[in-house]
């Protein structure tokens, strides 16, 4: 209750000293900031006070219009019409922007703007200049002109600071932050308050810019604390003395309604200047403190991530390089910076890792994944595997790549020693049953997975019976050597392709991912499907193959794993055949 007494109290001091200073001739006041008053207290306060507090300030609205303004059905319907323009300012703002009253973004400051320097305003003109015409000679867009630029004015001048004031924002503000910053808040609002002083106090030279370079170095400095506090020493300051017949509106030629509109103009663009600046400044520096934020945490990762992260120019020179590349190549990080990384590689690996480079630096949008072999600085030969991006800065232009590097010399060397122990297939001279067999049991009871493990594929040829029944078993086996040529020609070089018996194949596809794999069986199953198999004699046989797919794991015995895929390769059958499934 304590507070609709005071909003009532406030609103009729507002409206009483805007009518007895800013009402000439006895026509509307040039100066209005109770709707700015009731329309900051309506946004500072939930909805459902908003029908007590608009009627607390209709009735001191009132007594203010009779006793100094308007009197009789005027008196009534002019402060009428400020209680519904503030309402529909606020309701407005709300439904506009529903956390309306930071001004923490330019967006926001257009939109109050647009709405409660236009909108709002101009509708209640409308009323206001038929109210006024009917107790005063006035012509009406005269009245609509005056009320609107002193509704307008107000609302943009005081309607900020007070909902700001009210919001306790300012409060917050003057609680919260260290001495050393209020101290230097004193020190700037000093020098607002000399400068305002200087340019208000004097009317022989106009000083209207002097007040704007502290209140701009205020706003940068303390953001919109800075700003409102500033603008409401300015508008103490300017108000007051101009109306004492002070300041640079005392230099101008006409009546005193038209000097305050002129100084109504002033505050409003001062207000403009700031408000947007600080809800600019406030938003960059949200963005520099997520920076902040994220560049801690990627530093972090990167300290601790086994992998080596390393940016490279144009050039092959190394700009970054993560901790990892000290354990990995043996080398300082501070000695790699500035270093060409080509110097690293092998010369019989250079041209690939070339070639790969310039395919990515062509392509931004795509990323590739080469392996080759670096020189330690001991002397040592290590495999490394590097996914490689180029790096595009704001303009579009490739600047760099980026690289994800890990060593993988044991995984090479362990499918190497898998290679040359592997028995092959007579026919397709891909691995038999028992190599495949030997090379899975060794693989799973190894650690030397880093990332993703693998997958094993099961690839089963759909009516392949029938093929040999129709076409014969020499066409049938061409269909199984062209089959295992396409699976050499889609999979990787180190990726054991096996015959496990009749039709059916298995590839295990080392550190690829369930997804990464399926893209590769997908791959084969839609060229075998639309290649065939072309004969000598130019014939074309159609084949199509169904395939089961599982994931490689520690822990996981091969027996499961082969009945893991076989499950997933049956029900790729049972659907229809010609499709993958994974387990």
């Amino acid at each position: 209750m304590a507070g609709i007494f005071a909003i009532a109290a406030a609103y009729f001091a507002s409206s009483s000293l805007a009518l007895i200073l800013t009402r000439f001739d006895g026509g509307i006041a040039v100066m209005w900031p109770a709707s700015a008053l009731l329309f900051a207290k309506l946004l500072a306060s939930p909805r459902r006070r908003w029908g007590g507090l608009a009627l607390a300030c209709a009735i001191p609205g009132m007594c203010a219009s009779q006793l100094f303004g308007f009197g009789g059905v005027v008196g009534v319907g002019l402060p009428l019409l400020c209680i519904p323009e503030a309402l529909a300012g606020a309701f407005l703002m709300r439904r506009s922007f529903p956390r309306f009253g930071r001004f923490a973004s330019v967006r926001e400051v257009a939109i109050f703007i647009g709405i409660c320097g236009f909108f709002v305003p101009m509708l209640s003109a409308i009323g206001a200049a038929g109210f006024t015409t009917m107790a005063k000679d006035i012509g009406y867009w005269q009245a609509w002109r005056d009320w609107y630029a002193g509704h307008s004015l107000g609302l943009i001048i005081f309607g900020p600071p007070l909902i700001l004031l009210l919001r306790g924002d300012v409060k917050r503000w003057a609680r919260g932050a260290p001495a050393p910053l209020r101290h230097n808040a004193f020190g700037l609002f000093l020098l607002v308050l000399v400068a305002a002083l200087a340019a208000f106090g004097q009317d022989r030279v106009p000083l209207v810019v002097v007040p704007f370079l502290p209140m701009i170095a205020a706003t940068l400095r303390l953001g919109r604390f800075g700003a409102v506090v500033s603008i409401l020493i300015l508008i103490v300051v300017g108000l007051s003395l101009s109306l004492a017949g002070h300041g640079p509106t005392a230099l101008l030629s006409g009546s005193m309604a038209l000097k305050l509109q002129v100084l109504q103009i002033y505050f409003a663009s001062t207000v403009l200047l700031l408000l947007p600046l600080a809800a600019e400044l406030y938003t960059r520096r949200r963005v520099l403190e997520r920076l902040h934020a994220a560049e801690a945490l990627h530093r972090l990762i990167l300290d601790r991530m086994s992998d080596v992260v390393l940016r490279a120019a144009l050039d092959g020179s190394v700009r970054y390089a993560s901790p990892s590349a000290q354990r990995m190549t043996g080398y300082r990080v501070a000695d790699l910076i500035g270093r060409p990384l080509f110097n690293l590689i092998i010369p019989d690996d250079l041209p690939h890792v070339l070639a790969i480079r310039r395919e990515v630096l062509s392509s931004p949008d795509e990323s590739a994944i080469v392996e080759y072999r670096i020189v330690r600085s001991d002397g040592a030969i290590i495999w490394i595997e590097s996914h490689v991006g180029a790096l595009v800065n704001a303009e579009g232009s490739v600047i760099g790549t980026l690289s994800i590097i890990r060593e993988v010399t044991e995984r090479r060397h362990f499918i190497e020693d898998l290679r040359q122990q592997a028995m092959t297939d007579p026919l397709t001279g891909a691995c038999n049953r028992r190599a495949f067999d030997e090379a899975l049991e060794a693989l799973l009871s190894s650690r030397v997975f880093a990332g993703e493990a693998g997958c094993l594929a099961l690839f089963d040829l759909d009516h392949f019976k029938q093929i040999n029944d129709e076409h014969g078993h020499a066409v049938g086996d061409e269909v199984l050597i062209n089959f295992v040529a396409l699976l050499r020609a889609t999979v990787r070089d180190h990726d054991l392709v096996a015959r496990l018996g009749g039709e059916e194949f298995a590839v295990i596809l080392v550190g690829l991912s369930l997804e990464q794999a399926k893209a590769v069986c997908e791959r084969v199953r839609k060229r075998f499907e639309a290649n065939g198999t072309k004969l000598n004699s130019g014939r074309v046989i159609p084949a199509t193959v169904s395939i089961g797919m599982a994931r490689l794991g520690t822990g996981i015995s091969s027996e499961k794993l082969l009945s893991a895929a076989d499950d997933a390769l049956y029900r790729s059958k049972r659907g229809g055949r010609n499709q993958s499934s994974a387990a």
